[in-house]
């Protein structure tokens, strides 16, 4: 129940330190008094003025005595979305999102208009997926765009959201979507518990809630997708998986994230077989070669060099002659330079990133090959690892690999071949431990599904794909038109 309105309007003034973008209007409609009070900078202006107190000014000229003055406003307010509030919280609660609060004498009840401002960027292309064919709208920070850009693709009932609010600050707007039917429930229930038990003082963006409840400190690998494609998004629910919308963030959020997923984008659903086959084998290799090459170079020219042809190792022995630094420690400084030319190249503005890469690149490394700081050998060999971690847009994986690449240097530099094997089955051995919401993180591989292999590396024929992952969804039949 309501307190006095004139000692809510104090209280509310002396919790924001009068805060001057909080607006009171105060209006009398049959001799009661009426406060109206909205934040400036999230409401419009307008809404208000031509909805709002329009409407109260018609209804005072009318002049049609009633006692219940509370629903002949909430009746004839001309707002699509009004909602009744009974506590000094709730009033709080819609004042910071963009609604109007009407608060009336001697009333048990207030009234929410929303009012919101559109504040958000409009829709654009994606600026960290790049698409060759399909859609080409992008998530922004909008909490309703997002759950309608994904509902303008999948229109069911089914379709269900679960909302949270998470921040003692903030007060940030989540939302668990899943499709009734196809997602395992205890799937979705794990979900949300693990963002009830998030106690935080603010949630600015989705990849808070990512480190909360993915564990970080578990693995370095990414086990949950963050996105900013609403067509992933909706493939993902089609075939079981859960997604994590959050307010003012422009990623969402896919669980479970299995490694098998970074390795395949939504093109592969309109090429054909043969085709996309071949770009998943390119993809797999690039990893490989992202990861072991300059590991089992410094191993072979280190450690091993038998194993290296006469004719090259005279070349290679040719080419390091004058250089002053072991080979682990030449590969070393070249990878550090190279990640901080990424990094300059992904912070610095768009006008100035390519002339920063090029005189990186390119005279640097002629420099230093000339100085006799570096091989010409190292410089190809680091050129093509980095070439081959570009085919991986999800930040978290690339970072993944550099921490991992590191590992198998240092085995190749202290035991050759016989370290960077070490290290391998260190690697999979950690990546076979490792789990994304209770799913094995090398599925469908291990263990095999072999209905979710026919779309990993190899991908069959569209009309062969007619069943979900079996891990991910008890309804495993995908509807078919028939013939």
């Amino acid at each position: 129940m309501l307190e006095n309105i004139e000692q809510i309007v104090n209280r509310l003034k002396n919790e924001t330190n009068d805060l001057t973008d909080i607006i009171y209007r105060k209006k009398t409609i049959q001799k009661k008094n009426i406060y109206i009070i909205y934040n400036e900078p999230l409401t419009s202006s307008d809404k208000i003025s031509d909805f709002i107190v329009r409407s109260l000014n018609h209804i005072e000229q009318e002049k049609i005595k009633t006692a219940h003055i509370l629903e002949r406003i909430e009746n004839n307010i001309s707002n699509f979305k009004v909602k009744r509030i009974q506590n000094y919280n709730q009033i709080c609660f819609y004042l910071h999102r963009g609604f109007t609060i009407i608060l009336i004498e001697d009333e048990k009840e207030a009234l929410a208009l929303e009012t919101k401002a559109n504040i958000a960027r409009g829709i654009s292309q994606p600026q960290t997926e790049n698409t060759v064919r399909g859609a080409k709208d992008a998530f922004v920070e909008d909490y309703q765009v997002n759950l309608g850009l994904i509902k303008k693709r999948i229109k069911t009932n089914d379709l269900w959201i679960e909302g949270l609010t998470i921040g003692k600050y903030t007060a940030t707007q989540v939302g668990v979507l899943s499709i009734h039917g196809i997602v395992k429930e205890d799937l979705v229930n794990q979900v949300i518990t693990q963002l009830k038990q998030i106690d935080i003082d603010g949630i600015i963006d989705s990849g808070v809630i990512k480190n909360l409840i993915e564990k970080e400190t578990k693995s370095i690998f990414p086990t949950i997708i963050t996105t900013e494609r609403p067509d992933i998004v909706s493939k993902a629910l089609l075939n079981g998986k859960v997604a994590i919308v959050v307010d003012n963030s422009p990623y969402i959020l896919i669980v479970p994230g299995l490694l098998n997923d970074y390795f395949k984008t939504m093109e592969d659903v309109y090429g054909k077989g043969m085709n996309i086959t071949f770009t998943r084998i390119i993809k797999f290799l690039a990893f490989i070669i992202a990861l072991f090459t300059p590991a089992v170079y410094i191993a072979l020219i280190t450690y091993n060099q038998e194993m290296i042809p006469t004719d090259l190792l005279a070349d290679f022995a040719t080419q390091r002659d004058g250089v002053p630094f072991p080979a682990f420690f030449e590969g070393v400084i070249m990878i550090i330079s190279f990640e901080i030319l990424r990094e300059s190249d992904l912070r610095v503005p768009s006008f100035s990133g390519s002339a920063l890469s090029i005189v990186g690149a390119l005279i640097l490394g002629d420099a230093a090959v000339s100085a006799g700081i570096v091989s010409p050998i190292m410089i190809i060999v680091i050129a093509i690892t980095a070439i081959s971690s570009l085919p991986f847009t999800e930040y978290e994986l690339e970072n993944a690999l550099r921490w991992y690449r590191l590992l198998f240097m240092l085995g190749g530099a202290f035991l050759g071949i016989v370290g960077v094997l070490a290290m391998t089955i260190f690697f999979i051995i950690r990546l076979s431990h490792l789990e994304s919401f209770g799913k094995p993180y090398l599925m469908p591989f291990t263990p095999t599904d072999i209905d979710s292999l026919k779309n990993s590396i190899v991908k069959f024929p569209l009309k062969s794909l007619n069943k979900r992952p079996n891990y991910l969804s008890n309804n495993r039949t995908m509807q078919r038109r028939k013939k």
